[in-house]
């Protein structure tokens, strides 16, 4: 990106963020007067100034650049993946129409983009980055934008986002599935129609994911194997990251699909998360070190360079089981991933590794965000709060600023300070110390959970004791309580009445589900359901 669109003028937007800074202590807070400071700082460094007006014609609506106004070492534009750890962090803002103007921006690149018209082998292609000013870049980035979509409507129940969205994310993710898996087997690659500004193609085609890893070093573009027609466009090596993140999006595609009715639309991703996940598992997996690499293409030859890479498969849902627990072990090996702020991006024992090294070694603020969520996918809840801790330390350590990433072993600032998506390290303490998953409906008791307390825009979650807590929620929603260490049943209460059996289930004898109506305040415990 470089100095790209320096000569352009850009204006905050103001009152917007005028707005936000006044909600966010309204909508954003805990028990702990400290932490709220030092979530409410983090908010006020790495977002609020980073709202811009729109900036025509490229970027018709609101967006949110990488960094602030004083920053010239990134021009000013919208990214595709950085967002979506913005928005999850600003959904319990009560903006809904920020959060349309950032996908809007997304949908006018699809419409309007000269070098991509419908018909073309680029048509439904998103840039990495999306600039004021045409031409667009000719590569796009880490496919979640249908993730980051659902993150927010489980916390807003907007259902005007996913009318707006959902025609425009088949589009996306349908060019992805196609245009970044061309010889069909349901492992995603990486390419370029074109060199950006400031690196060749190769190069180029390695920033659609992160960017410097170990596993792209040998990476060669070639034409298309089933096209006669295009250049050397595509990419010939299959990774196990961006395979994860399109089965994410493509997950959150399900979900979004059955909440607004498109039935056909749902069972063409059901088929392709089907493919990706029996693909990933079977081609990608070494039985012999228990983890998952990424391939040759053409040759399905195991790239043996063991990073973070591996356990986005939990992110995703793709590792078995049995799989999920051996990734564990290596990720809490402090040997390997778990240095003294983990979660290092390549593993300590590569001979690549360099814990200053971009994507080689160092720690991230989203990717540790998203082990977070695989780690609690799989109910590996106590690893993921000692994650949660650890950097929760980290960024005191840095005197509360949050930096675009850090030294793998050290944990020594590097990069760009306050950088947007350090609003991702107050997300893992919402997903892990205070127990609410990322589909914000199932709450899952933390040890020692007493007095926690939580202010999450529409949602309230309240730790009475170490085994019973209050929900309250502002749209109507299915809450899903577990008790990981407590095996007797739980009753549900509603305004203290108790909430009968036909309204409860019971999946477990350490869970229940029940339907929870707004503005009513509900008491989860164990004991005995009348």
């Amino acid at each position: 990106m470089g100095q790209e669109g320096t000569k352009r003028k850009y204006i905050l937007a103001e009152k917007t963020i005028q707005h936000a800074k006044e909600n966010l202590p309204k909508q954003i807070y805990t028990e702990d007067p400290e932490l709220n400071r030092l979530v409410h700082n983090l908010f006020i460094d790495c977002l609020f100034d980073k709202l811009w007006e729109p900036a025509l014609p490229g970027l018709p609506h609101k967006f949110f650049s990488i960094t602030g106004a004083g920053d010239k070492s990134y021009a000013k534009c919208q990214l595709l993946w950085d967002p979506m750890f913005i928005l999850n962090a600003w959904a319990p803002l009560d903006d809904n129409q920020v959060v349309h103007d950032v996908f809007s921006n997304y949908w006018n690149i699809i419409d309007n983009n000269p070098e991509a018209p419908k018909g073309s082998y680029q048509y439904g292609m998103i840039p990495c980055t999306i600039k004021p000013d045409f031409p667009q870049d000719g590569f796009s980035q880490i496919p979640i934008l249908a993730w980051g979509c659902l993150m927010v409507f489980n916390q807003t129940n907007d259902s005007t986002l996913l009318e707006l969205c959902l025609p425009y994310l088949d589009k996306f993710l349908t060019w992805y599935a196609t245009e970044r898996d061309v010889d069909n087997d349901g492992l995603i690659e990486y390419g370029a129609y074109k060199k950006c500004s400031i690196a060749d193609i190769v190069q180029t085609a390695r920033f659609e994911t992160f960017d410097f890893h170990a596993t792209l070093d040998d990476l060669q573009l070639t034409k298309h194997p089933n096209r006669d027609t295009g250049g050397a466009w595509y990419g010939n090596i299959e990774g196990v990251e961006q395979t994860s993140f399109l089965a994410m999006s493509e997950r959150a595609m399900i979900e979004m699909c059955k909440i607004t009715g498109r039935i056909e639309m749902m069972k063409k991703y059901e088929r392709n998360l089907a493919k990706r996940m029996e693909a990933i598992r079977t081609k990608m997996w070494d039985p012999e070190t228990k983890f998952f690499y990424s391939l040759n293409r053409d040759t399905d030859k195991k790239i043996p360079i063991r990073t973070i890479q591996g356990f986005l498969t939990m992110t995703a849902g793709l590792a078995t089981g049995e799989q999920a627990g051996e990734l564990v072990k290596q990720l809490t090996d402090p040997s390997l991933f778990w240095s003294k702020y983990p979660v290092t991006t390549s593993s300590m024992d590569e001979p690549t590794f360099d814990p200053n090294g971009f994507w080689r070694g160092d720690v991230w603020p989203p990717t540790n965000y998203l082990v977070v969520l695989g780690l609690n996918r799989y109910g590996y809840y106590d690893i993921a709060i000692e994650l949660a801790n650890k950097m929760r330390k980290l960024l005191e350590k840095c005197d509360g600023h949050a930096y675009e990433r850090y030294n793998g072993v050290e944990g020594i600032g590097i990069g760009v300070k306050d950088y947007c998506w350090g609003v991702a390290l107050w997300s893992i303490v919402v997903n892990t110390i205070y127990g609410i998953q990322e589909d914000y409906r199932t709450i899952v008791i933390p040890s020692h959970a007493r007095g926690r307390r939580l202010k999450l825009g529409k949602l309230e979650v309240n730790y009475l004791t170490d085994t019973s807590v209050m929900l309250k929620t502002a749209f109507q929603r299915e809450f899903k309580v577990v008790f990981p260490t407590q095996k007797e049943k739980i009753e549900v209460k509603c305004d203290g009445k108790v909430v009968k059996y036909k309204n409860v289930t019971v999946a477990e004898s350490s869970e229940v589900t029940f339907n929870a109506m707004p503005g009513k305040t509900y008491i989860v415990s164990k004991g005995k359901i009348e």
